[in-house]
Formats: C-alpha cells, sequence, structure tokens
C-alpha cells in the first residue's frame, strides 16, 4: 500500500487539473439531451443513444478521479477503462497509465503513456508539461526481453504469468528485477531459468525444452555446499542442480576440496527424473595436506636434533696459560700431588 500511495499523490500533485480532468469538452461538456417529445416509438433515435453512451462514459470517468483521489488504483483504472471503450478519449489513456502506474504495473502503464503521446492533440498534451519525463522514468522500470526457445507453440510465462506462445512476436516489455521465466510444451519437460531484468535495458533469454520419449532429468544433491559436478566428464556447475540427460547410464563425479571424490554412475530413464544424493566423506587423517606438512616439519626438526647430536666436539683449549703450573716437590717418600 505504501507504493501505492506514493504513485497517488504522485498522480494529484503532477496532474492536478491534467489527469482527473482530462477530458475533451465535446466528449464529456454536453449535456445530455432527453428523448424527442414528438416521437412515441420505444425505439431510442440515434441521437438519444449517443447522449446516453456520453452520460455512461462521463459518470465513469468520474467514478474514476473519486476512485485515484481515494487511492482505489484498481478500481480507478476499470473506471477509466469503461470510459474509454465507449469514447476512445486519448485523455483517458493518459489517466489509465497513472494508474497502472500507482499499482507498480509498469509496462503497462508506458504501453499507455506511449499511446497517449501518439493519439494527443498538442493542446491536450500541452497540460501535461511532464510527460516526456513520465515515459523517460517509467522506461528506466522496465527491462525489454526477447525470449525463444526450440519448440514452437510452447507456452511462455514470466513470474507465473503467461505472455504468450513461442514464437513471441515481439519483445516483451517486463518490470525490472529478478524473474523465472518459464516454457512448457506438451510431450516436453518444462525449462526454467531465474534471471536479472535490467532496467533501461534489453536482453534475450533463450531455453531449449526436451522431449520425455528420449530425455530424462538427472537431480544432483549433496551433503556439503559448493560441491562440483561432472557428468560424462563435462563439468556441469555447482550442486544442487538438475539437467536433461539422454535416457541412458551416465557417469558422475562430484569433486569438493574437503572431502573425498565422490563417483557413481546413474540410469536416466525417458521422461523421468533420477536423484543422486551424494553424501560426502571426509578424507582419512593420512591424505590430508596439513597432515603433511606437519610430519614434514616433525622430520625435519627431529634431523637437526639428530645431526646435532651426533656431532663430534672439537677439544677444550682450557683456562690455565701454559707453563702457569707449579709442581711442588713432593715429600720424601710420598707421592707427588698436583694441586690447581
Amino acid at each position: 500500500m505504501g507504493n501505492g500511495r506514493h504513485w497517488g499523490r504522485s498522480f494529484l500533485t503532477i496532474a492536478a487539473g491534467a489527469a482527473i480532468s482530462l477530458a475533451t469538452p465535446a466528449l464529456f461538456a454536453q449535456p445530455a439531451r432527453g428523448p424527442d417529445p414528438n416521437t412515441t416509438s420505444s425505439v431510442a433515435s440515434p441521437d438519444s443513444a449517443d447522449d446516453t453512451r456520453r452520460a455512461e462514459a462521463a459518470a465513469r470517468k468520474k467514478a474514476g478521479d473519486e476512485a485515484m483521489d481515494a487511492f482505489r488504483f484498481t478500481d480507478a483504472l476499470a473506471a477509466y477503462s469503461d470510459a474509454y471503450a465507449i469514447t476512445g478519449d486519448p485523455a483517458l489513456l493518459y489517466n489509465m497509465g497513472r494508474a497502472l502506474q500507482a499499482l507498480n504495473r509498469f509496462p503497462e502503464a508506458l504501453d499507455k503513456l506511449e499511446a497517449f503521446d501518439a493519439a494527443a492533440p498538442a493542446e491536450l498534451k500541452a497540460r501535461v508539461p511532464r510527460l516526456p519525463a513520465l515515459i523517460a522514468e517509467l522506461r528506466q522500470r522496465i527491462s525489454t526481453v526477447t525470449i525463444s526457445t526450440n519448440i514452437e507453440g510452447a507456452r511462455v510465462l514470466v513470474r507465473n504469468t503467461a505472455v504468450g506462445k513461442a514464437p513471441l512476436q515481439k519483445p516483451v516489455r517486463l518490470t525490472a528485477g529478478t524473474a523465472e521465466i518459464e516454457i512448457d510444451a506438451e510431450g516436453y519437460f518444462p525449462a526454467k531459468k531465474i534471471v536479472e531484468l535490467p532496467g533501461g535495458s534489453a536482453i534475450s533469454v533463450h531455453l531449449d525444452l526436451f522431449s520425455k520419449a528420449t530425455t530424462g532429468v538427472l537431480a544432483v544433491k549433496t551433503s556439503a555446499k559448493g560441491a562440483e559436478v561432472i557428468i560424462d566428464g563435462k563439468r556441469i556447475g555447482i550442486a544442487p542442480l538438475e539437467l536433461n540427460l539422454a535416457k541412458g547410464s551416465h557417469r558422475v563425479v562430484i569433486k569438493h576440496p574437503e572431502y573425498r571424490v565422490y563417483e557413481t554412475s546413474a540410469v536416466v530413464e525417458a521422461g523421468r527424473t533420477k536423484i543422486v544424493n551424494a553424501t560426502l566423506e571426509t578424507p582419512s587423517i593420512v591424505t590430508r595436506w596439513w597432515f603433511w606438512t606437519t610430519v614434514g616439519v616433525v622430520a625435519a626438526t627431529g634431523a637437526a636434533v639428530a645431526i646435532i647430536a651426533v656431532s663430534p666436539r672439537p677439544a677444550d683449549t682450557g683456562t690455565i696459560a701454559p707453563g702457569q703450573i707449579e709442581i711442588p716437590s713432593p715429600p720424601a717418600g710420598g707421592p707427588m700431588v698436583i694441586s690447581f
């Protein structure tokens, strides 16, 4: 509701006297004429029928203005659409565009404002001096997307809303932001892709469909995040993932830097989904890089200690200068004693 109220205020301030009252005098200012008093026919004349339709259009236009004032933008859009269906007045294109903008339906809003810009006379557009700026602002909120597939007649959906069947006749205008694009067809696996739609830019998205008669789906899930999936020797992506494969046996390899390599064979059946749930195992201690690094350091340290232990030591030189030892004469008959 917050966005709605924001655009509602924008409508009332920017378009005061323009969006709310953009109506040509020829369509809404003429008083309705009553039936001819001289006729007794029960069938209304063409003039009276036109007057009735003009009055109905004027009433719906007024209802739309009141709904905009009350921030009831869905009701306003319905009322303006009713009035436009009766009169074809280009002023109502502008009013519908502003109601759609308030509802955050930007692609449709841009369509209406561009239609108003193309159809309205100069004097009417002069009453909306910010029209070019409004159109430019909406274009920045919209991405133009070309969607294609390999199967003609396939249904194309964006954000769970059908936009047509392949091949689409022209690019699709979509509100910028994250969107899931899906394509499906009878007898084929549906294809989905999540894309980021850039505002003010154009992109192309192609999705292939695969026959359920000749292919199946392989879904790979792993117990650890970030595991790389390799199928039949080709790197596919990071688990979890799904992909279409030809029916038959396929070699699945899963790699993760913190776990042992996981290998298995998966038999994919046509038209069915095969799920591989891989529980990755941690490697033994002797296979971890840090184990061998530690062993190397310990081994190097032990070798150094061993070298030091077995290396011969040089002879001590002593601290007594040569010729400084005095040897006293031994007592008669006694041993010689050397004192330090």
